[in-house]
């Protein structure tokens, strides 16, 4: 079963958008401070940090890798869907 040229964007962006969410948090986790890595991965996941924002150590990192990944790759589903729509508008 084939993929219609859409669909398969948007899951390509989805993947990717999560894999690099999660380089992303586990590098900051890895290499920032205790108090450094809390701030960074509250501004990376901003408005859904708020959802977890009372939680502290490996459970800030649970949460942040779950809610901060759905939360990217919603965001990049979004952003691929825009604009291949825009540009499909503007092809026609």
């Amino acid at each position: 079963m084939s993929l219609r040229p859409s669909r398969r964007a948007v899951l390509m962006a989805v993947i990717t958008g999560v894999v690099l969410h999660t380089v992303t948090v586990l590098s900051v986790w890895q290499s920032w401070g205790y108090f450094g890595r809390a701030n960074v991965l509250t501004w990376i996941d901003f408005p859904v940090s708020i959802l977890y924002f009372d939680s502290a150590g490996d459970g800030m990192l649970g949460w942040s890798l779950v809610v901060g990944g759905l939360q990217w790759a919603a965001i990049a589903a979004l952003l691929t869907l825009w604009v291949g729509h825009t540009l499909h508008t503007r092809r026609n």
